[in-house]
């Protein structure tokens, strides 16, 4: 999955999370767990280790990564009594379910199955910056992503009220299209769409899904938001 689809569940995400532990400071540590992967994994793996490995789906994309994360988060919470890491390690694990991690066992899993599978790849960042520009499924989740990431500023909900909330009202019905086209799109078995650069009939069902999330989560919470 490309970046604003990670970014827009981690929000949603942790908008459930803040919701039930009352602190709207877990929102944005989620949502930085879900862009964690790709954040570290990217430049290393396709800019340092170009040469090598040349796979932007390594440590980050790992079970061993996500373990650490909980385990670090246990012990923050025992001694400062802080959430912050265990919502990065939710949206890290978000990530991962995203990009169907199970089909990549020996990144997964490593090192138990053994060293990383090297890739080659030309001009990785040219192909991946128009795949991301040309997808229709990102602007509907960046959009959508700004009316959360700004209603949980509650600065910018005092000064500007009903702003956020209007760009989470709009962005519903847009999701809902973009659900109900996903799920056409993976019922047909179309390869490429203007949905999504380079999917398949796979990853029209997780945008289906995220999509639904993201409608229903949308709803229940647009009258909070609107409160700010």
């Amino acid at each position: 999955m490309f970046i604003a689809c990670h970014l827009f569940l981690g929000l949603i995400l942790g908008l459930a999370i803040a919701e039930r532990l009352g602190d709207r400071r877990l929102i944005g540590f989620c949502a930085l767990g879900a862009v964690l992967p790709d954040l570290l994994d990217k430049p290393v793996g396709h800019l340092l280790l170009a040469g090598s490995l040349d796979s932007g789906r390594t440590v980050g994309h790992g079970l061993l990564f996500l373990a650490l994360l909980l385990m670090a988060g246990t012990l923050l919470i025992q001694r400062r009594q802080s959430f912050a890491l265990l919502a990065v390690a939710a949206g890290v694990l978000s990530h991962q379910v995203l990009d169907a991690m199970w089909a990549m066992p020996v990144t997964w899993y490593f090192p138990l199955l053994g060293p990383y599978e090297p890739y080659e790849f030309n001009d990785y960042f040219g192909g991946a910056i128009l795949a991301e520009v040309s997808s229709l499924s990102e602007w509907i989740f960046l959009a959508a992503s700004v009316g959360i990431a700004l209603a949980a500023c509650r600065g910018f909900c005092l000064d500007h009220p009903g702003v956020a909330a209007a760009i989470v009202r709009v962005s519903i019905p847009l999701l809902g299209i973009l659900t109900l086209a996903s799920l056409y799109a993976w019922a047909a078995g179309i390869t490429e769409s203007v949905l999504m650069a380079g999917a398949g009939p796979e990853d029209y069902l997780m945008l289906a899904v995220v999509g639904i999330v993201g409608m229903i989560a949308a709803i229940r919470h647009r009258d909070l938001l609107n409160a700010g």
